[in-house]
């Protein structure tokens, strides 16, 4: 049992891992836009495409067929071809010569992601007991924390010394270090195991998300707090240095610490609670993410409104830490009211809705709006736009509100 467990939590870290180096690779470009941008004279609309829809339209379609394909003894073989393709994409970025090879890239580094969350949820679901879960889950959405602090400081630092190319060069190269480490890890022995396990069936999936308000509400709210989620990380560095005048480094110093940091522990936290209040009530770890998101807005929008740089950054702290403290709360509770089996295909329903609204639409309806406003507001413009995409997090609120009502 013990041996079970250890080799359990050795999994969990490494998957971990891999993900927190997806999103390293995926959002490298938040820090390094506004040199892209000018190197290859891009309006902000070209540069929100570049951070979304490039990314996410290939990402969601293929988390399906992916999904199909999950079963016991390939997980751990999809995770780390997965982490291959997509590392080699992110080195490829950094060769691009024109938005054409930047785009070309982009898809490719979300050709490979697709394979990643499907497997790893499920093996992390299998290894883990209900009681456990959020906690587990949230452990390993914390790894988006954790590669927004590696984007940050790895783009910061080193595009500032040594060029925007040679940050996702090394970035791939990191990638493809852990995929051969990854080769060594062994599936969880667990409920999926045995010669019954059936594929995820779709429309079962589908008619469950369709049928279940509090599904349909959780998912629904997780998607509009990723349009906000999305925009803001992959545009909150270039108003940063637009409006405060702060270089790439201390750009991505600052934002390593307060979004990969203190995101990392809102995430874990947000999941450790949920298991706690979920055991004395089923309605209120749903109805917890609501009242935080409530609860931080004032501080987001004092963020950008505040002219005092210091001030402004001081605050940020609070939504930053909270920013992703939905994920475990809400995959753990979509989680508990489906079938093992089926949870691969849930994952891609989950990430179909979350990526393609997310990071589909937020970035490129943050940039589409800067371009707008820019007649009107200059360099205030994405300062505006920003703020303007916050109220769409009280639409979340309330979809959270309800999923905990409707359990």
């Amino acid at each position: 049992m013990q041996k079970n467990q250890n080799q359990n939590r050795i999994l969990l870290i490494s998957l971990t891992a891999a993900f927190a180096l997806s999103h390293l690779d995926r959002q490298i470009l938040a820090i390094t836009l506004n040199e892209i941008g000018m190197e290859f004279q891009l309006s902000d609309l070209q540069l929100g495409m570049l951070s979304g829809i490039a990314f996410a339209i290939i990402y969601v379609v293929l988390g399906f067929p992916v999904a199909k394909l999950v079963r016991p003894g390939n997980r751990k073989i999809m995770v780390t071809g997965a982490l291959t393709i997509w590392s080699a994409m992110t080195a490829m970025m950094g060769l691009a010569n024109s938005f054409l090879t930047l785009f070309i890239a982009r898809v490719g580094v979300g050709v490979g992601e697709a394979g990643c969350v499907p497997p790893s949820h499920s093996m992390i679901s299998e290894a883990y007991p209900k009681e456990k879960r959020a906690g587990a889950l949230a452990f390993y959405s914390a790894g988006a924390n954790i590669g927004l602090f590696l984007a940050f400081l790895v783009g910061g630092i080193i595009a500032a010394r040594f060029g925007w190319r040679f940050a996702f060069l090394l970035a791939g190269v990191l990638g493809l270090l852990l995929a051969l480490w990854m080769l060594r890890l062994k599936e969880p022995l667990g409920s999926m195991k045995g010669t019954n396990y059936q594929r995820a069936n779709f429309g079962a999936v589908l008619k469950l998300f369709v049928t279940d308000a509090s599904i349909k509400h959780a998912i629904i709210g997780a998607s509009l707090t990723a349009i906000v989620g999305f925009g803001t990380v992959a545009w909150v560095a270039t108003y940063l240095i637009r409006s405060h005048s702060l270089s790439v480094a201390q750009a991505g110093i600052y934002l390593a610490i307060v979004i990969g940091i203190f995101g990392a522990l809102g995430t874990w936290a947000g999941g450790v609670s949920a298991d706690r209040l979920g055991a004395q009530d089923k309605t209120w770890p749903l109805k917890f993410v609501a009242i935080i998101i409530l609860l931080v807005k004032p501080f987001q929008y004092m963020f950008y409104f505040y002219d005092d740089t210091m001030l402004a950054l001081a605050l940020f702290i609070i939504p930053a830490a909270a920013g992703s403290i939905f994920v475990g709360p809400t995959l753990s509770h979509v989680y508990s009211r489906i079938k093992p089996a089926d949870r691969p295909m849930m994952t891609a329903v989950f990430m179909f809705w979350v990526n393609l609204i997310g990071l589909g639409l937020g970035p490129v309806l943050i940039g589409l709006m800067s371009d707008n406003l820019a007649a009107s507001f200059g360099t205030d413009s994405l300062r505006i736009s920003l703020a303007i995409i916050q109220i769409v997090s009280l639409w979340a609120a309330a979809h959270f509100w309800l999923a905990g009502k409707k359990v």
